[in-house]
């Protein structure tokens, strides 16, 4: 997103929970247009309120990157707030006259860095990141551009975008991306609706990449807060990289730090003129709407953007079959732990759907990994680590979910292990379970109640926050080829039978495609579970290192709106302290703003 904040700003967990269970419990009545230049409209009538949630995803995510621009789909995200020939500047003329002489100087500047590169191959330098590694040419020209970054930004009229759409009424402003999409967007009363039109199509027909490299570090520290700082980011990216061994899902969507820094904006424009053309774009319109009217709009704004002259192409590189199982042992300030991953399917693959059902036997309190682990055994914790959760009330020790991406699949199981539990135990018990799905089919009356519990499920999650849990559910249907896949999944897990699971638990459940994560504890346990939630100091740095009060305050209505669906007191008692620290900031922001 584009500030990762607030664990996340809890709409990151909407959005993940949209990825991991696409099972849905009621029919989404869409309307669908396409217009000439091959751009799709979907739109889905809710009139509980006055307002429209609007969102454009591109159909590109980390798996559309190669090897060199790893990361380049998040950059995006980040550089898509960054204005247009009209908006977000005090002279464009002089903005893309710098901007041109930064690429110049930039150019000279590689020309160095592939000299350092070679220094780093024969071990002359022990980081190329390092500033003592740089040449004496590279810090000449270095003066040169810093002195041109902070020329642009006396130009810049910073987070004009952002402040446009406040003033009339919209709030969420916000984007994200995943391996296979990416989607910016934002809730706005119904009768600025024309204004998000022109606004966006201006957005996606003159984008002006500003402060492009200097972005690029604001990326990079990203990662070092939200997986590198963490007691286990690198060893979980490891285990990422181990997997997928051939398919680009290898890296994580922030990409490989020295890409981050090598991506040159010529490199953003012809990504940009591919994954970004109106024929590889979905615009999703939910709320208080006329279908008629918003066509005519939609048309009116963007029928002016020209099909793309290049087709996006096809991801080729596919995911080898694997030979062996594979294991990576680590140790880290954390809590014992034990995954265990396997390939599995795809999205909309057959198999894809007693998957995820099996996925439902396995899960919850009443699932039977926390009966075994939890409850029999006594060697998994009955919540896990509070760094590791993804969304408030995620909070169980053991879990499981098929993550059907776009062009490969993988079933996922956790434990986390109480004190002196070593991650070898938790491993066996989860193999306990599978056999007994391998040896004998589900009950009748179990199988159920776990299709009963995800419809429940799915329902809350599409009532969330009048059109959020729609636009999302919808959206990555749309995004992976076929948005009636959120009518038709349903109605494929109903069908599911005891048959379907124990087959597909011998299938992909197998020894020669496992790949297990293996985490010793350095420190006891108990330590962790004491100390500060690692997640509370990263937000709060990040909180006290802004400085846009308006977003900062738009991000704490956010979180103040999920306040009540948080069930845990302690991330609960956190949050508070975050709201409070931000409202502290916005303070102290609005009063250097009527200073100057």
């Amino acid at each position: 997103m584009k500030n990762r904040c607030m664990y996340a700003l809890l709409i990151a967990a909407m959005v993940l929970l949209a990825f991991s269970v696409p099972v849905t419990a009621q029919n989404i009545d869409a309307r669908e247009y396409r217009l000439d230049n091959g751009m799709q409209v979907l739109m889905v009538e809710r009139h509980e309120s006055p307002t429209i949630m609007a969102s454009i995803l591109a159909r590109v995510g980390s798996s559309n990157e190669v090897p060199g621009i790893t990361g380049i789909s998040h950059l995006f995200e980040h550089m898509m707030f960054k204005g247009t020939k009209t908006i977000g500047t005090k002279d464009i003329k002089r903005d893309l006259e710098i901007m041109a002489q930064l690429d110049s100087l930039r150019e000279l500047m590689r020309a160095e860095e592939r000299i350092m590169r070679e220094k780093y191959r024969r071990g002359g330098i022990s980081n190329m990141l390092d500033p003592e590694a740089k040449t004496p040419r590279y810090k000449e020209i270095e003066i040169v551009f810093d002195s041109l970054i902070l020329e642009q930004r006396e130009l810049i009229i910073k987070d004009q975008l952002d402040e446009i759409y406040t003033k009339n009424g919209g709030y969420f402003l916000n984007a994200f991306t995943s391996d296979d999409m990416t989607g910016y967007f934002v809730r706005l009363p119904k009768n600025k609706i024309e204004l998000y039109m022109w606004l966006e199509s201006d957005r996606f027909k003159n984008p002006v990449f500003r402060e492009f490299y200097s972005e690029r570090n604001v990326v990079r520290e990203e990662r070092r807060l939200t997986l590198e700082s963490t007691p286990t980011g690198l060893i979980d990216e490891e285990f990422r990289a181990m997997f997928w061994k051939s398919s680009s899902y290898n890296w994580d969507v922030l990409g490989w730090p020295s890409d981050l820094y090598s991506i040159t904006r010529e490199q953003a424009n012809a990504y940009f003129n591919t994954y970004y053309a109106p024929n590889n774009l979905t615009m999703i319109l939910v709320g208080d709407l006329e279908p008629d009217r918003m066509i005519k709009l939609v048309k009116k704004y963007f029928d002016r953007i020209p099909r793309g002259t290049v087709e996006p192409p096809d991801v080729v590189t596919l995911e080898e079959k694997q030979y062996g199982e594979k294991r990576l042992i680590a140790e880290a300030e954390t809590s014992p732990r034990a995954e265990i991953w396997y390939h599995t399917a795809a999205w909309k693959h057959a198999d894809s759907y007693p998957l995820e059902v099996l996925a439902g036997i396995l899960n919850g309190k009443t699932g039977r990994l926390y009966k075994k682990l939890v409850e029999e055994k006594g060697i998994a914790k009955s919540s896990a680590e509070r760094s590791r959760r993804m969304m408030p009330g995620d909070n169980l020790s053991v879990s499981a979910g098929q993550d059907s991406k776009k062009y490969a699949g993988a079933f996922q199981i956790t434990a986390e292990g109480i004190a002196d539990t070593k991650p070898e135990q938790l491993e066996e018990a989860i193999y306990e379970v599978i056999d007994d799905l391998k040896k004998n089919p589900v009950p009748e009356d179990e199988l159920q109640k776990v299709k009963n519990q995800l419809r429940v499920k799915q329902i809350r999650f599409m009532d969330i926050m009048s059109g959020i849990g729609i636009l999302f559910v919808l959206g990555q249907n749309a995004a992976f080829g076929d948005w009636t896949e959120v009518n038709n999944n349903p109605k494929m897990c109903d069908l599911v039978t005891a048959e379907d699971i124990q087959r597909v638990a011998n299938q992909y459940f197998t020894k020669d495609q496992r790949n297990v994560l293996i985490i010793n504890s350095k420190s006891g346990p108990d330590d962790e579970q004491e100390g500060e939630d690692p997640r509370f100091a990263q937000m709060a740095e990040m909180i006290k290192s802004m400085t846009d009060a308006d977003r900062l305050e738009q991000m704490m209505g956010m979180v103040s709106m999920q306040m009540d669906q948080i069930e845990d007191p302690e991330e609960k008692e956190n949050l508070e302290k975050l709201l409070k620290i931000a409202g502290e900031r916005i303070k102290k922001l609005r009063a250097a703003e009527e200073g100057s």
